[in-house]
């Protein structure tokens, strides 16, 4: 596909992203977007933080990151059953990067070359090699569970045991939509790569080549929510070092949107210097909600061609991170979480585990 430089914007057939999302400036909307609530702050002792959430269809909502409590540091499970929350016991003493889950007695959380499943009652520990890391992890049952690390291999679950899997690419993200059919995004050399499963085998997708903004500029996913066969959308940024007026070295940014829509994927590169997109999840109506950034982070509501910015909520004196989103299936509902601090950088600052969700 031909590459076009339109109105500030590098767009290869794409009309749905105006310029001022794209660069990551406001961008003011005939209605407002809808609202985001302060669900939940922890009061732990000592500091926690939240890595990552995935809510079932039940309404119960899962999260994982880790704690520390007099320097010690161990991962951090929290529960939300939609009357309670509770922290699970004994969960594994590393920190977790990922949780995905198919019910509230098949959880898996994971941290550093391990996976751990919950079961109800207790823990199982699994080893997926010592290299690989996981950064994000999605599943469509008990015996189908992905989880990719930025490398060019992923691992599935297949209700017995883990199995390392060859990738056409580094994945950062997966979402697997249904059985036969996952959907994962990261990066290929300099190039953003989608790739596609079909039940026996990963394939690289055709996407258009962007014309990156420097020589050493790297694009990349870094998520990608599967809204059906014709509507994927994935997120991320370009990346590149250069220096400033004085001399002094910067590291440049800026965004990118990549959608699928059944027959050819178009792409979008933000014009000026802009956070990077760092999460996308339906909205239960046909639309998303894209992250831009983590601390601080702007919530971008996208429906039709129209981009409505809202910021995240936080209490007075406090900043914000916002690691992860997701839908309640089958609902309008969306979870965040990630953790809030105080502002001013204090001599002992405490991270605080944070739930938002939309009202």
């Amino acid at each position: 596909m031909r590459t076009v430089f339109i109105a500030g914007v590098t767009a290869l057939g794409l009309a749905f992203v105006p310029a001022a999302a794209a660069s990551g400036t406001a961008h003011r909307a005939e209605r407002a977007a809808p609202g985001w609530k302060l669900a939940r702050v922890n009061t732990l002792p000592g500091d926690d933080v939240l890595n990552d959430v995935t809510v079932l269809g039940n309404g119960s909502v899962w999260a994982a990151g880790h704690r520390i409590v007099n320097g010690q540091q161990r991962g951090l499970v929290q529960w939300y059953d939609g009357r309670t929350w509770r922290t699970v016991p004994n969960s594994p003493p590393y920190e977790l990067r990922a949780v995905t889950a198919t019910s509230s007695r098949n959880v898996w959380v994971f941290g550093p070359g391990k996976a751990a499943r919950w079961n109800g009652r207790t823990w199982a520990s699994f080893s997926l090699g010592g290299a690989f890391a996981s950064a994000d992890a999605d599943g469509t049952s008990a015996k189908d569970i992905w989880a990719v690390g930025g490398t060019a291999s992923a691992r599935h679950w297949n209700g017995s045991s883990w199995r390392s899997v060859k990738l056409p690419g580094q994945a950062a993200a997966v979402d697997a939509y249904r059985a036969g059919d996952v959907w994962a995004a990261g990066g290929r050399g300099a190039q953003p790569a989608i790739m596609r499963w079909n039940g026996r085998s990963w394939a690289l997708m055709p996407t258009p080549a962007l014309t990156l903004p420097q020589s050493d500029a790297v694009a990349a996913i870094q998520d990608i929510a599967v809204l059906g066969p014709g509507n994927v959308w994935a997120v991320g940024g370009v990346s590149w070092e250069g220096a400033n007026d004085e001399g002094d070295d910067v590291d440049y940014s800026r965004t990118l949107v990549m959608r699928w829509n059944g027959r050819a994927w178009a792409a979008s590169v933000g014009a000026t210097q802009a956070q990077p997109y760092t999460e996308v999840e339906p909205d239960g109506s046909g639309g998303v909600w894209v992250v831009q950034g983590n601390w601080n982070p702007t919530l971008w509501h996208v429906t039709g061609s129209a981009w409505t910015r809202t910021p995240v909520p936080r209490k007075a004196g406090t900043d914000a991170v916002l690691f992860s989103i997701a839908r309640r299936p089958g609902t309008a509902t969306v979870w965040g979480a990630g953790f809030t601090v105080p502002q001013g950088d204090p001599d002992d600052p405490t991270a605080n585990g944070t739930f938002w969700r939309t009202r």
